[in-house]
């Protein structure tokens, strides 16, 4: 099932909590780029079983189309689902405003370099898509979260929309289109809003950046064009980068 939605624009933006929210967007400036799905592994559910956390994350992503477990009901072996891009509204485009990144930090509540160690999806609460928690070793701080301060060596809980899950010997996997998940075992630097209710975080699907040895890969389309216009894919420069922002006033953001 992939259902279709105009793209207009968008970079660090997440379908959470009642809707559509962005940290920044900005007009795109070419033609979409297709990019392959990692193919992560399923985590095997239990019926009925669900952790508190994870009660609260599966409310906040909201999603349309049918439950899950309905298109199952109706058909053989395993389901998978795609979801097209929010409709968002295209930002200020003059010399005057801030780079993209620099923007996205000060919006975000927390940036981190850390490498994911284990992960769990669930469906969502109300059942039409999947989400997935991941536990996150820190490496750096680039950005501290002032109500939940993160330290290097803390283990951290990141949420995000889309994953699979093996529920009755069936295979469910839900994404969102252009989006690639984050992996075990690999390296990420992250854009990330604080979720008090669980002293969690929630992973901004635009702001997630795998670092694979000296090369940056944008796990999102709108960073993923974003990186590209740098003109370089280099881990140290790009890392940097944001480092600087690091130290930046936000007051007017």
């Amino acid at each position: 099932m992939k259902s279709s939605r105009k793209t207009l624009a968008i970079v660090f933006a997440v379908v959470a909590i009642g809707g559509p929210r962005s940290l920044a967007m900005l007009q795109n400036s070419g033609p979409k780029k297709e990019s392959a799905p990692a193919i992560e592994e399923a985590t095997v559910l239990q019926e009925g079983q669900i952790t508190e956390k994870q009660k609260v994350h599966g409310r906040l992503f909201k999603h349309s189309g049918r439950k899950l477990r309905e298109i199952a009901a109706e058909q053989t072996g395993d389901i998978q689902v795609e979801e097209g891009l929010p409709l968002v509204i295209i930002t200020d485009t003059s010399p005057r405003r801030r780079p993209v990144f620099q923007s996205a930090l000060c919006r975000a509540d927390a940036v981190v370099v850390g490498t994911i160690n284990e992960k769990s999806s669930q469906f969502t609460e109300d059942g039409k898509f999947i989400f997935t928690d991941y536990q996150i070793i820190v490496e750096e701080v680039i950005k501290n979260n002032g109500r939940s301060p993160v330290l290097a060596s803390n283990l951290i809980t990141a949420t995000n929309d889309g994953g699979a899950v093996v529920l009755n010997n069936r295979t469910f996997r839900a994404r969102t289109e252009g989006f690639d998940s984050p992996l075990v075992s690999k390296r990420y630097l992250l854009f990330l809003r604080y979720i008090p209710e669980t002293d969690s975080n929630l992973m901004y699907g635009n702001g997630i950046f795998q670092l694979e040895g000296r090369e940056v890969l944008a796990l999102g389309p709108g960073s993923r064009d974003e990186v590209a216009k740098l003109g370089s894919r280099d881990e140290v420069t790009f890392v940097n980068e944001i480092r600087s922002y690091g130290n930046s006033q936000c007051l007017d953001r």
